[in-house]
């Protein structure tokens, strides 16, 4: 979700008048647009093309926004100018064991493997400090045959400190970058690749790592995936959800999830908003399209 700033006239025709008899201070509109991507598709998992402005309700705090912007973006990773995508994958070395190293090589290549010639495709290792989320697509083919399981101590307040930084660093890095979805792949552990939300009085700077993650993903349009290499019970309420994304498993054969990560990063719907001024660090969004049988995936959660 990108903010895209107003002129000055029409930021003085946004102030919203109350009532003095209520003894409220005035609420304004935000100097800021916001931008909210989002992935519509049929019970079979496809893209659904052709929706309009009407379609969509959105929801920010429970109430209501009108849409000022719509635009639906498609991009195939080709070589021509402004078609194509971008997707970083984050390899956890820290949350698996060393007996994962094969399976996780594996998935990251399939995932290379769908790369078009112009595509931004970058691969991090958790780790790994020397790690940056940029560089060509020989070093992020590199980063994948090097990756090594368990190589790091894991602990679940500092490496969860540490994950979500790198996620505010990484969409950081792509908040400049054209306006549409883009990816972060997490392949690893679900204590990794898809953190719980933490309470208010967490311990630590974890409650504030996570309010930067969530709000600077949502300026950048950044949505998080989670492919998780061993078998376990997927949960809600992590990163993934508050970001817009999915979590798959290996419980099931991976290769199709990580198509839908491709094809969620190629064809969806940039929404635009006038959000009301608030002093919340968090604000919750619900999207819902009005055709009946259609999947919405978008992000539950941005910052101020």
């Amino acid at each position: 979700m990108k903010l895209i700033p107003l002129t000055t006239a029409a930021a003085l025709a946004a102030v919203a008048v109350t009532s003095v008899a209520a003894q409220k201070p005035p609420s304004f509109q935000s100097l800021d647009l916001v931008d909210l991507d989002v992935v519509v598709t049929d019970r079979d998992g496809r893209a659904v093309s052709g929706l309009t402005r009407q379609d969509f309700e959105v929801r920010e705090d429970g109430k209501a926004v009108e849409l000022k912007a719509f635009v639906a973006v498609s991009a195939r990773g080709s070589a021509n100018l402004d078609d194509g995508r971008s997707v970083v994958v984050l390899l956890d070395d820290v949350g698996m064991r060393p007996a994962a190293t094969s399976s996780i090589r594996s998935i990251a290549g399939h995932v290379a493997a769908h790369a078009g010639p112009g595509d931004d495709l970058t691969v991090i290792r958790l780790a790994n400090r020397n790690d940056e989320p940029y560089g060509d697509r020989s070093l992020a083919l590199a980063r994948i045959v090097e990756y090594q399981a368990g190589v790091g101590p894991f602990d679940r307040v500092r490496t969860s400190e540490d994950v979500l930084r790198l996620v505010t660093s990484v969409s950081r890095s792509l908040e400049l970058t054209a306006r549409r979805r883009k990816a972060i792949v997490c392949i690893g552990s679900q204590a990794i690749c898809n953190i719980r939300e933490p309470r208010p009085y967490a311990v630590g700077s974890l409650r504030r790592d996570w309010i930067e993650a969530v709000g600077a993903a949502a300026r950048a349009n950044v949505s998080m995936y989670a492919l998780l290499a061993n078998r376990v019970g997927l949960s809600s309420g992590g990163i993934v959800e508050a970001t817009g994304g999915e979590v798959f498993t290996s419980a099931r054969d991976l290769r199709p999830a990580i198509e839908r990560i491709w094809q969620d990063a190629s064809h969806h719907y940039l929404l635009g908003y006038w959000p009301v001024t608030s002093r919340k660090e968090l604000h919750s969004m619900e999207v819902k399209v009005a055709r009946k049988g259609l999947r919405v995936l978008a992000r539950r959660q941005r910052g101020n």
